[in-house]
């Protein structure tokens, strides 16, 4: 049936009146872009970085309405791994966390992104030059390129309880030296009660730094030659070892079980009142005092790592967390613009307060705030930092070393190997994933 010219007309003004609205809507309901991140995060829980991270993610949303950051909490010993196995199935986050322990696993491929021209080429000299631990940006440049920006610095400290502290008689300044720390567990340890002078965590999967790799860093300053070769098959390392060990076999002020207990079963134990000093990374001290049970949580303190004299402390290894950006990520501008907004002043603050790390900025610790009594666990660790910090190289591959030096102690303590032995396969494991 024709159809007349003025209704055809009509139709056409239709149509064209209906064409804006319809490009209008296709336009407003387009997805924003989101960016997946994998952190041991979990901004859904209680705690204070969590907390920091929540409110940073709110605020880029904020400022960002097409972008949304959706974070996606991982086991915090796996997240190198999985970034990069993730990387090579071409399945990879934008964002990934890892820790300085794995940083090898990174800066030894082609996983992550240069964020040098998109990041911290984008800083003014005065946003530089206000870091307060450029080496840790020092670490993560490989040939000019910038393949991790720091987020937090942490370290690991002494925890103890002041009130077992105090029943035993001895004062803070005891544990200074590792001797001091054994004699203090010795008196504090009270087996008819279940509460044991110093606790460890000893398996060989989610695992920590414990006294043995201290111990050994401190007698002969590293593990690591600049290129990577480990030097753990030494004397020294043997001392450091045997004084691990005999805290099970001889002296009887750490639990056999500690053999099979990983770094978070002692933490957790440590908060429930089961032990009276621990080798704890500061960033956990929010975190045992919120969860402490049976013991007032202002008893929590902290020293530096013990030294083997009163004349030179034990080393402040400067570990802690960094952001990678995936560098096949077809959202990389946006990852890059969250990894900034994570480094920048006010993300920094919010690191600090609530979530109770070490100033990354002169600025901040700078702030007359940090004078409150609240804040000494930072002050204690910035100290540390500046009087006995210590970096490992970069591309070195040191966290399964760890787990190599827990391994060396269970054999030990079980009687299957002497500590020479343990030590020479310890050190071709590590030597192996160089």
């Amino acid at each position: 049936m024709a159809i007349s010219t003025t209704r055809r007309a009509a139709l056409a003004g239709t149509a064209a009146a209906l064409a804006v609205p319809m490009i209008w809507r296709r336009a407003d309901a387009q997805a924003p872009t989101t960016v997946t991140m994998w952190t041991f995060l979990d901004t859904t829980k209680p705690g204070g970085r969590e907390t920091a991270l929540k409110q940073m993610v709110d605020s880029f949303e904020a400022k960002n309405p097409n972008v949304k950051i959706r974070v996606e909490p991982q086991v915090w010993t796996t997240l190198a791994e999985k970034f990069v196995l993730g990387h090579n199935t071409r399945n990879a986050p934008d964002i990934g966390w890892v820790n300085a322990e794995n940083l090898g696993l990174i800066l030894n491929t082609d996983a992550a992104a240069d964020l040098k021209p998109v990041v911290l080429d984008t800083w003014s000299a005065q946003r530089r030059a206000d870091l307060a631990v450029p080496a840790a940006l020092d670490a993560v440049t490989v040939d000019g390129k910038v393949l991790a920006m720091p987020l937090m610095a942490i370290t690991w400290t002494l925890m103890y309880r002041r009130d077992l502290l105090a029943q035993t008689g001895l004062t803070p300044d005891t544990l200074k030296t590792w001797d001091g720390v054994l004699e203090a567990a010795k008196r504090m340890t009270k087996e008819a009660s279940g509460v044991w002078g110093l606790g460890l965590g000893l398996a060989t999967e989610r695992f920590s730094a414990t006294p043995a790799v201290l111990a050994t860093i401190g007698l002969q300053n590293g593990i690591f030659t600049n290129d990577c070769k480990p030097r753990i098959a030494t004397g020294d390392a043997e001392r450091a070892l045997a004084w691990q060990a005999d805290l099970i076999t001889k002296h009887r002020v750490t639990p056999r079980e500690a053999v099979a207990m990983t770094s978070d079963d002692a933490i957790d134990q440590f908060a429930a009142g089961r032990y009276g000093m621990m080798i704890v990374a500061n960033s956990r001290f929010e975190q045992i005092q919120r969860t402490a049970a049976g013991w007032n949580k202002d008893d929590l303190a902290q020293v530096g790592i013990p030294g083997w004299s009163e004349q030179k402390g034990g080393p402040a290894i400067i570990t802690g967390w960094f952001a990678v950006a995936w560098r096949n990520s077809p959202r990389l501008r946006q990852a890059a613009a969250f990894i900034d907004h994570m480094t920048n002043a006010d993300a920094m603050a919010l690191w600090q307060t609530p979530g109770g790390q070490v100033p990354m900025l002169k600025s901040l610790a700078a702030d007359p705030r940090m004078d409150a009594p609240a804040n000494a666990p930072l002050r204690l660790v910035a100290n540390e930092f500046s009087a006995n910090g210590f970096m490992m190289p970069g591309r070195c591959n040191w966290s399964r070393t760890l787990s190599d030096f827990n391994l060396a102690t269970q054999q030990v303590v079980l009687g299957q190997r002497t500590a020479p032995e343990a030590l020479r396969i310890a050190e071709r494991a590590t030597q192996e994933r160089q």
